[in-house]
């Protein structure tokens, strides 16, 4: 009885005891640096037993030609952790790399992202489109295991990308324009213009040509096609040059003038475009002249009249001061006219006036009635006071008629009456010589 008793007592004291030792070693399970070492009953299943490495940019929009900086993010999506991470950047035809191309990340815990900066560079000219860059990451796995603790497994690989917009535009200027001849005066035929023609944008254009648009008489091409000049190709910031031949009206007005320029071209996907631009272009006057009035004296001519005098005046219509201004006959080979003064000097004449020369010609003894046109030639220096030396020679036209010939002039109008007197005056000698006989 006193030995079940004793033994009975001694269970009782156990109890306490074992419940006391069963919370210390919770607490020291709890508090101890190793409580948060997983436990086997808590080994994630599914996405969370592993580590997986994952890279992201934001929405990122590049023109042609940019070199700027990226913030990568590298994310941890998985439940365990991943250490020496490495991404390696590579480069593309369109994209690339600037500076460092492999990043290293010691430790990226699950469920963690860190962010590294790299500097990509986009290719001159590269077509508008989204671009991927690849990007080779490796890394090691590390977890507890509770069998052996901690344990970093095997390298693992994957194959990433990222992925930027590029966007560029073609803009296209037209920068100095050269003429040849570089003073350029109404009625000046075959002039050269010579503009440069520059894409300013960061994409490339091709299948460039530029017309010259011109709606009135003012501008016309020297011949067929020459307001028309074709380029071809021009990378963003590459210039080119358009030629140009064209004919000057003679009654343009004096300053610049600007003639549109219409561009078309197209993208390096074959997109066309068109854009309006213009050529400026200086016209420095000039003197012009128009014949107002001419008479002759006698007002009647016949044949083998002589000192036939004939008053010419001319008008300065021009934009400028005409110096030195001469007025002259010029002999056509059909009219029966002999110059006895053939040209006549006029002086100075300022815009808007006129001046008067004085002409002398003799009509021929077998010259036919009618209407004959003379030819006058206008010449004189541009205004030297603004520095034109130019010589200038206008071909003008007047009619001068010859009313009768000379046999009409005596009062003989009988056809063939020359012929007869001829005959008459032969047979008078004749008759004479057989009397003398």
């Amino acid at each position: 009885m006193e030995t079940s008793k004793r033994d009975k007592n001694k269970n009782r004291r156990k109890k306490p005891i074992s419940r006391c030792a069963l919370g210390i070693v919770l607490i020291f399970v709890l508090f101890s640096p190793f409580s948060s070492l997983p436990f086997p009953s808590f080994v994630p299943t599914g996405a969370a037993a592993f580590s997986s490495v994952a890279i992201d940019v934001p929405p990122t929009e590049f023109s042609p030609g940019d070199t700027s900086e990226v913030i990568v993010t590298v994310k941890n999506n998985g439940g365990r952790d991943a250490k020496d991470v490495r991404l390696a950047f590579q480069g593309t035809e369109v994209l690339s790399p600037v500076g460092p191309t492999v990043y290293h990340i010691n430790t990226l815990n699950s469920w963690s992202s860190k962010e590294v900066k790299i500097t990509i560079h986009v290719k001159e000219e590269a077509p508008n489109g989204v671009y991927s860059i690849p990007v080779n990451c490796s890394w090691r796995e590390y977890y507890f295991d509770p069998s052996v603790g901690y344990v970093t497994g095997p390298e693992q690989t994957v194959e990433l990308g990222l992925s930027f917009i590029v966007r560029g535009s073609v803009v296209i200027n037209v920068g100095d324009v050269t003429t040849d001849p570089t003073d350029i005066r109404p009625g000046d035929e075959n002039v050269e213009i010579r503009a440069v023609v520059e894409n300013s944008g960061e994409a490339a254009a091709k299948d460039i040509e530029a017309n010259l648009l011109s709606n009135d008489d003012t501008f016309k091409p020297s011949w067929s096609g020459t307001d028309r000049s074709y380029l071809g190709r021009l990378n963003s910031g590459e210039k080119g040059e358009a030629v140009f031949h064209i004919d000057i009206a003679e009654n343009i007005e004096s300053g610049k003038h600007s003639i549109p320029l219409r561009i078309t071209y197209k993208d390096t996907n074959g997109v066309e475009y068109e854009v309006l631009r213009e050529v400026t272009i200086l016209v420095k006057p000039k003197p012009d002249f128009e014949i107002v009035s001419y008479y002759t004296e006698p007002e009647s001519l016949s044949a083998a009249d002589t000192g036939v005098v004939l008053h010419v005046t001319v008008l300065n219509i021009g934009s400028e001061k005409a110096e030195s201004a001469s007025v002259r006959m010029t002999g056509e080979a059909d009219v029966p006219f002999d110059y006895d003064v053939k040209s006549d000097f006029v002086g100075n004449l300022a815009i808007g006036e006129e001046g008067e020369a004085i002409l002398k010609f003799g009509v021929d003894e077998d010259a036919v009635p009618k209407v004959y046109p003379l030819g006058i030639e206008i010449r004189c220096t541009g205004d030297r006071d603004i520095g034109d030396d130019n010589v200038y020679v206008f071909n003008k036209e007047i009619k001068v008629e010859v009313s009768s010939s000379s046999s009409q002039q005596d009062g003989f109008s009988v056809p063939g009456f020359e012929v007869l007197f001829s005959l008459l005056a032969l047979l008078f000698v004749f008759v004479s010589k057989r009397k003398g006989v």
